[in-house]
């Protein structure tokens, strides 16, 4: 018994993971995620170069700027995408996406 719940376990974990790595998406929402990855890794530059802009004694070679363009071009890209999307479960993510960019935006003074 205690073999058929693990086995039950294994199948039950097996069919998750494949749901969710390995099934296969529409070119739109490849398109989504790709935006989220870049406005992803433009913030993540962000906070780093604001943290190390609050270094003391250290020569600040930090960049936000090119962090806040890169936003800046990542919420551009984004608006001309969801013109042309037609599937659902794209506009669902591609709303959240734009939620996050404004409320990066709004906390970080960034026009």
């Amino acid at each position: 018994m205690k073999a058929f719940i693990w086995l039950l376990i294994l199948v039950l974990a097996a069919f998750f993971g494949y749901q969710y790595y390995l099934k296969s998406i529409s070119n739109e929402e490849q398109e989504v995620r790709q935006l989220e990855r870049e406005f992803r890794r433009a913030t993540d530059r962000f906070v780093t170069a604001m943290r190390e802009a609050g270094e003391v004694g250290l020569a600040v070679i930090a960049d936000p700027e090119t962090a806040i363009n890169k936003v800046k071009e990542v919420r551009e890209k984004l608006r001309h995408l969801m013109s042309t999307l037609t599937e659902e479960k794209a506009i669902s993510r591609a709303r959240a996406l734009e939620d996050r960019i404004i409320n990066f935006c709004r906390r970080n003074e960034v026009d």
